[in-house]
This record gives structure tokens, sequence and C-alpha cells, in this order.
């Protein structure tokens, strides 16, 4: 029987390698790969919005995305994209963009804007291009620069090549791992990967982990099995089950019409 660990990818590990402070040398090694700033900027480098306590509460399925600050000011934010969703060029424009808008108060300068570099790490592909990393900035069609506070960083795996050819392909490579030998040969190639794998190997033998999984899983399967049934049959029962879950797991109000074509009203009773 193959060894099969928990993957790197899975919300609840990737928040705990990258999205913790205690763990910030893992975030400063992946990120020297990939950006090209100052050394010394990330001497103060720190997590602005720890999510690990939040991403199983009341059993809500999250959006892992870290947001960190480095000696200078910049704001770099790290977007885990595993599952395809629609408009997703859209909304990584409006995050960035939100990013810059959100720095300044009443009577501030725009002086005090700080750049905003945002990465975001697809399990699918997004872009035409044939290359795994695209960067892209503002720009005119002569290639100057109209400013720098904006930066886009898109990894997508799937088009990763078998071997290296970056000093980020490791990091990468990591992120796809699920069977222990392959865990192993990274580390021992790679020493910067020694203690990524080590906490994905720990968390592989939590029992905890464990059962958050399975109980994450079964609930997504139940939502699957109760959309089949109501596309099936269309038994209003169904609908108001789904609804019930889906505002249970903080969904819009919107998002909830749109998914069980309930009356807006009907599903707002449900949410009182």
């Amino acid at each position: 029987m193959k060894d099969y660990s928990v993957s790197p990818l899975s919300d609840f590990v990737f928040a705990r390698i990258f999205g913790e402070q205690r763990n910030i040398d893992n975030t400063k090694a992946f990120l020297k790969t990939l950006l090209d700033i100052p050394a010394d900027d990330y001497d103060e480098l720190t997590v602005d919005n720890p999510i690990l306590g939040k991403l199983f509460k009341h059993g809500k399925t999250p959006v892992v995305d870290l947001k960190l600050k480095t000696k200078s000011g910049k704001i770099i934010h790290i977007e885990l994209q595993v599952e395809k969703k629609a408009n997703l060029r859209s909304r990584i424009l409006y995050y960035a963009a939100r990013l810059i808008g959100d720095q300044l108060r009443w009577g501030d300068d725009y002086d005090e804007l700080h750049q905003v570099i945002s990465i975001v790490i697809c399990n699918h592909r997004l872009l035409e291009e044939d290359s795994y990393i695209n960067v892209y900035e503002l720009r005119n069609d002569k290639n100057h620069c109209f400013t720098n506070l904006l930066r886009f960083v898109i990894l997508e795996l799937p088009k990763l090549p078998k071997v290296k050819d970056s000093a980020v392909w490791p990091w990468l490579r990591f992120l796809k791992c699920r069977k222990k030998e392959e865990f192993e040969m990274l580390s021992r190639k790679y020493p910067e990967l020694e203690k990524p794998v080590f906490c994905t190997r720990k968390m592989s033998l939590l029992e905890k982990w464990r059962d958050i999984r399975f109980h994450k899983n079964l609930w997504k399967t139940d939502e699957r099995m109760l959309m089949l049934q109501a596309k099936m049959d269309g038994q209003e029962e169904a609908k108001l089950k789904i609804a019930r879950n889906l505002l249970a797991e903080g969904a819009t109000l919107e998002f909830v019409q749109k998914i069980t074509g309930l009356d807006l009203g009907e599903i707002e009773k449900l949410q009182n």
C-alpha cells in the first residue's frame, strides 16, 4: 500500500506552514525565491491576518489568503486557489485594489501608499501563457512602467515541469507532493524544505486533522447529494435544507437564491 500524506495544498496544512508567525522562516524562504525585493526587507516580515484559528470555525469552508507586511511596508498577499472559479481574474484585481485603497485614511497623502504584491497559487490553468510563472505590472505598450504600486504574480501548478528550472520550482513541487518518498526526496535535496516537510508529515499523524478532513469532505458530499436530489425531483424540502446549510456556512442571501431558486423573502425567513 502506498504511503499517502496530507497535501500541502489542503487549506489547513498550507495555513500552518506559511500563515503562522512561528513558521515565518518558511514564508521568507519561499518569497525570496520568487520576488526581487531587498533581502533586508524580510527582516521584519509579519503575518497581518493570522487565519489558522478561523479555518474551521462553525464548519465554514475557508478561502486561504495570507496578508503579510515587510520591513519597508510592502504588502504581500498570498492566495491559494485549489478549485477553479469563475471570474477569478476580476476577483484577484478587486482584492489587490482594495489592499491599495485600504492603506489611506482621510487626510493621508498618496505618497504614503506602499506597494502591493499579490501572489496567487492556482492548482488549475488560469492563463493562456505556457509558463507556470507570470508576473504582471502596470506598463504601456513600450514597456514603460506607470507605477510599481501593484504587481501580480500568478503561479500555475499544472504547468510545472518535471525538472527544476527556477529557484521557486522546489517549493511548487513540494506543494504538489502527496507521497512520503516524494517529501523525503525533496527535503534531502533542498534543505530549505526540511521544515515545511516536517510540518506536513507531522500533521499527517494528527488525529485531529484526520477528523477535520473527514467531516469537511462529508459536508461537501452531503451538499452535492442534496443538490442532485433537488435537481432530479425539485422537492421544496430539499431546497430548503440546502438553503439552511448554506446560510449556516455564511453564504449571502443572493448566493443562496442563485443556488436554490427560492424566493428571497423565504430565504430571509430561514436566516432569521
